[in-house]
Parts: structure tokens; sequence; C-alpha cells
């Protein structure tokens, strides 16, 4: 997928959020990740490698709230053993936690229509112990639902979504493509998606 792709997928997703009207302002800070101004709202382009480092800081930055909910977060072993992005991403929830953040996490059980997953189960089952040992809400989702979202809010104004699990292929390796958007309007739309998929767990 070409940039210009993601771009048109972008916009597509702003005007169906309502985030964006016909008079928008496009303003390319730089190649990599591409930005779009439009009414306030800020949508940066993170696709490929570019998603990492982007997502750490945020994650580092939060001071508020953090609601997750993500496909597959592989597991490597203990996060405090090990030096993978997929730790380091997980270690900074833990570290949001401690410093009084609000962090709940919905995660995929591994079940769904008519398979199962044995990878996904064993991941969601870890780090659901994992996180929870360290006081953050998991939920697994409903072993009739498969639950394929990428989606991060953070502070209640910023939305990540996209293509990119928390796996070393998919941080490092793999064409992934994500949109980074700010903006309360669009995070208001998001933590009222992610609240009704809370609770009705």
């Amino acid at each position: 997928m070409n940039n210009k792709t993601v771009l048109v997928i972008a916009v597509i997703l702003a005007f169906a959020t309502g985030a964006i009207s016909t008079q928008m302002i496009y303003s390319s800070i730089q190649e990599t990740p591409k930005i779009i101004y439009a009414n306030g709202t800020k949508i940066m382009m993170l696709n490929d490698e570019s998603y990492y480092p982007e997502v750490i800081k945020r994650l580092n930055e939060a001071n508020k709230s953090i609601h997750m909910v993500m496909y597959e977060i592989k597991w490597y072993g203990n996060p405090e053993n090990d030096t993978h992005w997929v730790s380091t991403l997980a270690l900074s929830l833990v570290h949001a936690r401690e410093r009084g953040v609000d962090v709940k996490i919905i995660l995929e059980d591994g079940h769904g229509y008519d398979y199962t997953s044995e990878n996904i189960v064993e991941y969601a089952q870890n780090w659901s112990k994992y996180f929870q040992r360290h006081g953050i809400e998991v939920r697994l989702d409903s072993p009739t639902k498969t639950t394929h979202d990428k989606l991060i809010i953070i502070d209640g104004v910023t939305v990540i979504l996209g293509s990119t699990n928390w796996s070393t292929a998919a941080l490092k390796y793999n064409h992934e493509a994500n949109v980074l958007i700010q903006g309360r309007t669009v995070a208001q739309e998001y933590e009222e998606y992610f609240e009704s998929l809370w609770q009705g767990l």
C-alpha cells in the first residue's frame, strides 16, 4: 500500500467520523510520518517502523487514561527480562498505571466463529495475568466474536488505529498502515466505542 492510498484511507476515515469537512488544509511537515491538519484535528501517518517510536512516546506521556483494544500482543516471556519492542510497549503501560493513569485493555481471547488460535489463547492468558498483577484491568472478548481491532485511545484526545499488532514482525518487518488522530471529537467517538465493548464483556 503506497502513501497515496494510505492518505486516501485516512481522509475517508476522518470524513466518516466527522473530523474534517470539505475545507481541509493539508500540511506535509516531513516525509515520515506525514501529517494532515484539518479543522483542529491532526492526522499523522504511522506506516511500517514509524509506528513504534511514536506510540511509545505517546504512552510514556499519557497522564490520564490509556484504553486499548488489541488482537495480538505476542508473548516473548517476562517483559522485564528482555528487550523486545513488545516488552517495552507493555512496560510503558505498567509504568503508566504506576503513575496513576487509568489503563484498560481488551484482548482477543483466541476463539471465534469455528476456530481456535492456540497461540492467541496463550498470549492473551499470559498477558492478562501479567497486566492484572500490575493493577491493570484486562478483559478478554467473547469466544463467539473475534476482536480484530488494533486501537489505542490516550487521554481522551489521541487515537491510534490501523493494522499493527504488537509483535516483532508487525513492529519491525511487516508493511503496516496506521493513523494517529489527535482531536477530542474523534477520540470521544472511540471512547464510546471502547466503552461499549468493555461493558459488553
